[in-house]
This record gives structure tokens, C-alpha cells and sequence, in this order.
């Protein structure tokens, strides 16, 4: 089956066909550096870093580009607030937005080319745009002449003539929706030597000079966030195909994520809400799987709600995953008790296994439905746990094999969406890890081996306060949370 995706220039789905045999190159709009990255930033992150995993699970080879805009008038006018030159803002701020990746445990970008290291390529499609008649000079300031593209608004749909201002007016330009491909630098600025005097490029040029760039005018996908669609990515087309007009569309697909909603009044009431916002500080209460398990169980298209609820039910739903893991690692560790498994069940579950991959598959080929996909996990984890902590259930060589066989591949389908879920599973329940509570297992065994059994009841209760349920099997003791 092919992978079918939303493209927002259609306005419908459509069949993936990528320009370049078994190759998928992507452009992804990143963060502009004044401040840390918020959750509502984070969204794009993990929901394009699911995407390329798919296709990459397809059999693509996938190339992933995101800028990071480190000149533009928020980080110049954060410079001017503290002081300081607007390099000490950037670095700080890309410092922080690459510890927020490698935090989130976000496979490496391919590349993360910076705004002022394309300087000279930012200039070249200015020159070609003013070549082919689209952009224009006045007083050290250039503009893109909107009225003369005649397929501007085709992204978002809107009309010329109703459209506003694009970005703030000094009336200089012809018409007030041109916008600047390049500004005229003002005292103290940071500026750039041009054919038109020192100056800085506008914010949208920036991505077409990236993106034609590095993806050599192959670009499959473009992508970001639902606010980017007007102005920014219209912008990219017009600025992109009045400079490159033979290289036909510049894009073939663009896709965008919705945006992360927090209703006015429950943010107003909660000082730590507005805290969490910030990426970083969740990550301090949340580890990086609960975040994405939080965010891919909504379709990517679709609003989310920001709420201490909605991430407490992801962590009880990322437990439930990891608590069958932790079951189906206690069980593949085990000694079977026979050879032959004479209930056939090990046939039911590969059975199952190869449901989950097959469910799996088409709910990410129809516009990589990640909420029906974690579903379809799910319903294999509360299938493998009727079985296994069935009274009648019996361990065997051949059922070890099919159990390991549906762990591995829980583990797999869960890494495709993003997370990382190690074959020794790592949450479970209120502030102890898995590992833990297998230590405590271990040494409850040894103290009820010993008949000291005050002490096995103790460490018994001490996981039971803590959300952890032990059921002793004459296989051994598995473990889950409480319900």
C-alpha cells in the first residue's frame, strides 16, 4: 500500500511520489532564536521526526533539513534589551534549542544551517528574483513585487485584493502586501555588505535560499506549523519560483501540524502550567516519551490541548506499553517449563504480531495517523496481557519464541512513532523504573527464600504504595501497575 498525505497546496490527500527514486528529501521551518522553544515549537519537532522515521521504515532514504534564524528584529531587539551583541542572544538560544533536542531524544537533522551563514546564497535569489522582474530597490531596501506573481495565495487561498499589510510599513513600498527580501541596516545594527549597501535579509527568503540550496531544487516535502501557511510559506513559493522559474514547483507537498491550544483562563490559574510551557521545564517532570506519546496521540492536523490532565493520562498511557514490555521481558528471561507449546497459543500470538504490524502500517500510510496507530499498539498490549496473566497460562520454548517475537516488534512500531523504549522498559509506576522495581523483585525473592518473610511482605507493600501490583506465578513474579 502506498503512503497517502495531506497536501495543504491541494487541499486533499494524495499519493506520495517522491522527485527522486527511493529518496525523500524534507524542509522543515525552525525556531527562531530569542528565547527557549516552547511545547507548542516542539510539536512540528516530533511530529516531522515521526514522519521521516516512517519513511524511512518504508525503505526511503530520507534527508531532513530545519533552519534556525539567527538574524531577525526579535533577536535584535532582545540583544538591545540585555545590552549585549545579538550573537550572545543566538548562541545562547541555539545552545539551548540543541540541548531541547538531544533531551527530547530527537534523531540527528541532516542539517541546521543558520541565516547568517547564507549570506551570499540569500543574496543570489534576491538578484534573480530582481532579474526576472518580481523584486524591487528602493533607498537600500528590497521588495517582492506580489502583484506581478500571478499565483500568489495559491497555499493559503487568499485573494490579493483582500489581503493586509504582510509586515510592518514604512509606505515606501509599491503596494502595502509587498514584503522585504532584504533590509536596509539601521544604526547599530548587525549588517551584511549587498549590491544594495549593508543590510540583512528579510525573515522568508532565508528558507528559499536554504532549502533550493541543500536540497538541490528536489524538495518533496515542506512542512512546519498551521501559522506558517500565510505569510511565510506563500511567501517561500512566490520568492522560489519567481527566482528559479524553470525548476517548476517548488515544493511538492506541504504539510502542516495544528497548533497546541491552552484555554486563557487555565493558564491564568496555574503558575506551573505557564512554567511547563517552556519545553525545558517539562522536561524536568516528564521524560521525553510521555511528551511525544502526549502530542502523536492527537493526528498531527489537529488542534491539541495543553493540560496537566492530557499529559498525566500520556504518562498513564505510555505506562501501560512499558508495564507489557516489562511482563514479556520478565517471560522471554525465563526457563520454559516444556519444549512444545500445546495450547497453540504461541500461533496466536504471531498471529497478533502480524495484525499489529499490518494495522499499524495502513493507519500511518493514510497521512501518518499516529492516534490510530498508538491505538493498534494498545490493543495488542491488552491482548498479549489477557493472555499471559491468564491462571492457565503455561510457559514454553515455542511461546517464549512468539512472545519475544511481539515484544520486538512493540518495540520497533513504537520506535517508528519516536520512542525510544529499550527491550528492559523504563517507566512504570509513580517515581520507579522498571529496573527498579526488578531489583526489588530480586531481592523479595532471596528474602523469601530465606523465610524471612516480614521482609518480603515489606518490600511487597513498599511497591504496592507505589502503584506496582506483584503477582507470584510458579514461572516467577511479574509485575503491573495498579489500575
Amino acid at each position: 500500500m502506498s503512503i497517502r498525505l495531506y497536501n495543504t497546496l491541494k487541499r486533499k490527500k494524495e499519493e506520495f511520489k517522491p522527485r527522486l527514486e527511493g529518496k525523500v528529501n524534507m524542509y522543515i521551518c525552525g525556531p527562531t532564536v530569542y528565547n527557549y522553544i516552547s511545547i507548542g515549537n516542539s510539536r512540528p519537532i516530533v511530529v516531522f521526526n515521526m514522519i521521516r522515521n516512517y519513511f524511512k521504515y518504508r525503505g526511503y532514504d530520507v534527508r531532513l533539513v530545519q533552519n534556525i534564524t539567527d538574524i531577525e528584529d526579535k533577536i535584535i531587539n532582545k540583544a538591545n534589551e540585555e545590552g549585549v551583541d545579538h550573537t550572545v542572544i543566538t548562541e545562547r538560544y541555539i545552545k539551548a534549542f540543541k540541548e531541547d533536542l538531544e533531551n527530547l531524544q530527537i534523531e540527528k537533522i541532516d542539517h541546521m544551517p543558520l541565516a547568517t551563514e547564507m549570506i551570499s546564497q540569500i543574496i543570489d535569489v534576491i538578484q534573480r528574483i530582481i532579474k526576472n522582474g518580481y523584486g524591487y530597490e528602493i533607498n537600500g531596501n528590497v521588495y517582492f513585487d506580489v502583484a506581478k506573481f500571478a499565483q500568489y495565495g495559491k497555499l493559503s487561498g487568499q485573494k490579493i485584493e483582500e489581503m493586509k499589510d504582510a509586515e510592518d510599513s514604512d509606505f515606501e513600498k509599491k503596494n502595502r502586501i509587498d514584503f522585504a527580501l532584504w533590509k536596509k541596516a539601521k544604526e547599530g545594527e548587525p549588517s551584511w555588505d549587498s549590491p544594495w549597501g549593508k543590510g540583512r535579509p528579510g525573515w522568508h527568503i532565508e528558507c528559499s535560499a536554504m532549502s533550493t540550496d541543500l536540497l538541490d531544487h528536489n524538495i518533496d516535502i515542506h512542512g512546519g506549523g498551521l501559522d506558517l501557511v500565510f505569510p511565510h510559506h506563500e511567501n517561500e513559493i512566490a520568492q522560489s519560483e519567481a527566482a528559479f522559474p524553470g525548476k517548476g514547483q517548488f515544493s511538492s507537498y506541504w504539510m502542516h501540524n495544528g497548533m497546541i491550544e491552552v484555554k486563557s483562563e487555565k493558564m491564568s490559574k496555574s503558575s506551573g502550567l505557564k512554567s511547563d510551557w517552556i519545553l525545558k521545564n517539562l522536561l524536568k517532570k516528564y521524560s521525553p516519551d510521555v511528551i511525544k506519546i502526549y502530542m502523536l496521540s492527537t493526528h498531527y492536523r489537529s488542534p491539541l490541548e495543553f493540560s496537566a490532565s492530557k499529559l498525566e493520562e500520556a504518562k498513564k498511557a505510555l505506562e501501560r506499553i512499558t508495564n507489557a514490555l516489562g511482563n514479556l521481558d520478565f517471560l522471554v528471561d525465563s526457563t520454559p517449563e516444556k519444549d512444545k507449546d500445546e495450547k497453540g497459543l504461541g500461533d496466536k500470538i504471531d498471529s497478533m504480531t502480524d495484525q499489529l504490524q499490518k494495522h499499524f502500517e495502513a493507519a500511518m500510510d493514510d497521512d501518518f495517523n499516529s492516534a490510530r496507530a498508538i491505538g493498534v499498539i494498545f490493543d495488542m498490549v491488552k491482548d498479549i496481557n489477557t493472555i499471559i496473566q491468564d491462571s492457565g497460562f503455561s510457559l514454553s520454548g515455542d511461546l517464549k519464541v512468539s512472545l519475544k517475537n511481539a515484544r520486538d516488534k512493540i518495540i520497533e512500531l513504537t520506535g517508528v512513532l519516536g520512542l525510544n523504549l529499550s527491550p528492559k522498559a523504563e517507566t512504570s509506576g509513580d517515581d520507579i523504573s522498571g529496573r527498579e522495581i526488578e531489583s526489588m523483585i530480586e531481592k523479595r525473592n532471596k528474602a523469601r527464600k530465606d523465610r524471612d518473610f516480614a521482609e518480603a511482605d515489606r518490600i511487597r507493600d513498599e511497591l504496592l504504595s507505589k502503584g506496582i501490583v506483584l503477582e507470584d506465578r510458579k514461572e516467577g513474579t511479574i509485575w503491573k501497575v495498579k489500575d
